[in-house]
């Protein structure tokens, strides 16, 4: 009986630390992905804020700042 209790009591703890590693290395997987999101979302807005002009942008009409954006989001606006 002594030994069915242990035998019971490694098998659920080795189930618990298998439950565990897995949700650890998906929540590494995950904040992997988010930061890689993230790096993507920066590049993407340097790109967009350089192709924008914004220190000129006193300099150009409304019509000029519309087809402006309109060619960076068409040409830098989603990764090829």
């Amino acid at each position: 009986m002594k030994n069915l209790r242990i035998t019971l009591s490694v098998i659920f703890l080795s189930i618990i630390f298998l439950f565990s590693l897995k949700t650890y290395r998906d929540f590494v997987i995950s904040s992997d992905l988010k930061n890689e999101k993230n790096n993507k979302l920066k590049k993407s807005a340097e790109i967009l804020n350089e192709c924008f002009d914004l220190k000129n942008k006193n300099k150009r009409t409304i019509n000029d700042s519309l087809k402006l954006i309109e060619y960076c989001l068409e040409e830098f606006g989603s990764e090829k």
